[in-house]
């Protein structure tokens, strides 16, 4: 009787592991707690796979999202999703001992002129290029952010702007924070400017950067115009970007929330 009541109980876990898994996500997220800052729209398939035509975070839509469960995460007693979009991909762990939230292998890019239209006020100018986001390792407690490190890179940096067109190269910000400030390195990749230095951004919205830009073989006139507007000249072919402030508080919200 024993051993017949233990295998009825293993198969009653199994039929609902099973019942979990292959109800549509349509039925599970109303009893999910998402953050304030995502949105869903058009949502279809189980827990273990599916599609979202939209997501928004922070405002910024991720489109064509399909995502698929990881069960080889199990045995860490984490749930693991696996997700792509339109442009890039991430990965998603759950701690279900912790309530620990964890991101890692992030890729995302975007043209910059399209990132342009988010933002509440016009830019100065019309820059060219396209911005590739990568997050290596991003962990969040109770949707606070923990820690977070990964990089940024302005693919063809440049200006599209009449008269003036510029193509100055591939340039990096690499980038790691925590609840109290986040630390900038900045350098060039495949550029035709040497770019070397540093900035940091504190949780009371202070910022500082400090970045050398030149060239030992000389910089197209044109570039000197621009570097003119944004820097001042620290010797021959060589310009300085130092600046100090504090950021406008719905940026350094989204920051340090």
């Amino acid at each position: 009787m024993f051993i017949l009541l233990r295998y009825t109980l293993i198969f009653l876990l199994c039929m609902t592991v099973v019942m979990v898994f292959i109800v549509p996500v349509q039925k599970v997220l109303p009893h999910v707690r998402l953050p304030p800052s995502i949105q869903a729209s058009g949502v279809d398939g189980t827990v273990l796979k599916g599609k979202v035509s939209e997501l928004r975070v922070n405002g910024f839509p991720l489109r064509g999202v399909r995502y698929r469960y990881l069960p080889s995460c199990i045995p860490m007693l984490k749930v693991c999703y696996h997700i792509v979009y339109n442009r890039g991909e991430i990965r998603l762990a759950y701690d279900l001992l912790h309530g620990d939230s964890e991101a890692s292998h992030s890729e995302i890019e975007y043209q910059v002129v399209e990132l342009l239209r988010l933002l509440p006020v016009e830019a100065p100018a019309n820059p060219s290029g396209s911005l590739q986001l990568r997050i290596d390792d991003l962990s969040m407690q109770a949707d606070k952010m923990v820690s977070i490190n990964g990089s940024l890179i302005w693919n063809g940096m440049g200006l599209n702007d009449t008269g003036i067109k510029i193509d100055i190269g591939d340039y990096k910000v690499d980038f790691r924070g925590d609840p109290q400030s986040y630390e900038f390195t900045f350098s060039d990749l495949n550029a035709e400017l040497n770019v070397s230095g540093d900035g940091q951004i504190t949780a009371d919205g202070r910022y500082q950067v400090d970045v050398m830009i030149e060239n030992d073989i000389g910089i197209e006139p044109n570039v000197k115009v621009v570097l003119k507007k944004v820097a001042t000249p620290a010797g021959f072919n060589k310009y300085r970007i130092r600046q100090k402030g504090r950021l406008p508080s719905d940026v350094k919200r989204q920051l340090f929330r």
